[in-house]
């Protein structure tokens, strides 16, 4: 018998660096040097150069870079230097009266592979916080490239990081105990945010990626495969990834040739190991909302809007989770794969698809099926196994169930569907 992974848990003790009780120095940097310009204070102020040179900063643990409002053209700001558990080095934009430090180059979706990067972490960082930074216009956001020999990054904390109009937010290999705390990316032409390899123990809480904020102008322009989040299988393998309250919308490419047309919220490969989402959400993407291949654990997730709001292809188990406004609520080619109250409704295909090479069950178990029309569909022998203590609205509407406020637009946040009639079957908010 196939085993559902146990719950993930990560501790956090090992991601987040401790505040330091012996204060490090802080450098201030501005656009244009101030005073003496040799970082003092704001009334001697770095110029927007030491950005380049931070390795001739020669940071030390505890270390603070205050970046102040004003705008840094061509900005490449490279992290080599290491905090300490203790005291981690910190890089942050400060909103000295004129708004969060914004990081802008020339990058331009007609010619998405042109470009640099603004931010680049070293191999071998460790313990360095970069947080409140607008980045824009640049192929890459954040760049951690593969580390062939030497050791990974570790403890890294990246939040409050404001991405927009790049080809990938953060793109990052041997990133281990990383942290991605509230960072937002919008108008990407190719992925928001990217695991690459080989990066372990690393959460995402409280993220954005919306490829095109719903602009059919932006989607006319995305490269193919654009994903809201990838934990790609380039090489050494992504393990223990959570994710926490975070969004996937709008990853779309309609003009991608071939009748299968590609465009995924949420993608994690075959080789990572020990994936759980938890309260995440994945609206009006062109195929998957969620296309998962190996083994996961959903808790309390959305798909609405999407081809396929549940890509399954192995092993998962989704718990209090809602599928709805979509073709097929859930599509397995493995299994088994178990739904533990959990709604799925105004399905225009299916409710449940087993399909290629499905072999397995998947089991409905205290769930709702309303205004679809049709339970199962089974392409292979893959069946579909609905308990005794799941129901099924006979009324075209769904309107037995009694939802508070069933609307296509709903953007997965509320209670607009729970169900007034059976408040213990089912996707429940406040579950």
């Amino acid at each position: 018998m196939t085993r559902t992974p146990a719950p993930l848990t990560i501790s956090l003790e090992c991601c987040l660096p401790r505040i330091t009780t012996e204060p490090g120095r802080d450098w201030h940097v501005l656009p244009q040097a101030a005073g003496q310009g040799d970082g003092r204070s704001w009334e001697h102020a770095l110029g927007a150069s030491a950005l380049q040179r931070l390795r001739n900063l020669k940071l030390q643990p505890g270390d603070r870079v205050l970046i102040g409002s004003g705008e840094y053209r061509d900005a490449d700001l490279e992290v080599t230097a290491s905090g300490s558990r203790e005291a981690p080095i910190r890089i942050e934009g400060v909103d000295r009266g004129g708004g969060v430090p914004r990081l802008i180059s020339g990058w331009r979706i007609e010619q998405p592979e042109a470009g640099g990067s603004a931010v680049d972490l070293a191999a071998g960082v460790s313990h360095v916080v970069l947080s409140r930074l607008r980045i824009e216009s640049y192929q890459f956001a954040v760049m951690a490239r593969a580390v062939r020999s030497g050791a990974p990054r570790s403890h890294l904390r990246l939040e409050d990081l404001e991405m927009r109009s790049v080809r990938h937010g953060l793109y990052l290999s041997d990133c281990d105990d990383l942290e991605v705390v509230q960072c937002n990316v919008w108008r990407y032409s190719k992925h928001g945010f990217r695991l690459n390899e080989g990066c372990d123990r690393v959460v995402f809480r409280g993220c954005t990626a919306d490829c095109s904020e719903g602009d059919a102008r932006w989607e006319d322009q995305t490269e193919l495969f654009p994903f809201g989040y990838l934990v790609n299988n380039a090489g050494a393998p992504n393990t223990d990834i959570r994710f926490e309250e975070c969004l996937a919308a709008n990853n779309r490419m309609p003009r991608q040739r071939g009748s299968y047309k590609n465009g995924d919220g949420f993608v994690v490969e075959e080789n990572t190991r020990n994936v759980e989402f938890v309260k995440c959400r994945a609206l009006r993407n062109q195929d998957g909302g969620f296309d998962l291949k190996p083994p996961v654990r959903l808790t309390g997730c959305i798909a609405i809007g999407n081809s396929r709001n549940f890509r399954l292809w192995t092993t998962a188990e989704l718990t209090n989770c809602f599928s709805g406004w979509a073709p097929t609520g859930l599509w397995c080619n493995g299994g088994p794969v178990r739904l533990q109250q959990c709604t799925l409704f105004a399905l225009r295909d299916e409710a449940v698809e087993t399909d290629d090479a499905a072999k397995s069950v998947v089991t409905l178990t205290r769930c709702l099926v309303a205004a679809t029309r049709r339970v199962e569909l089974n392409q292979a022998r893959g069946r579909v196994e609905i308990a005794a203590d799941t129901l099924v609205d006979p009324s075209p509407d769904g309107r037995d169930c009694r939802f508070i406020q069933p609307r296509p637009d709903w953007d997965g946040l509320g209670d607009a569907m729970n169900s007034r009639r059976y408040p213990d079957l089912g996707y429940r908010h406040d579950r």
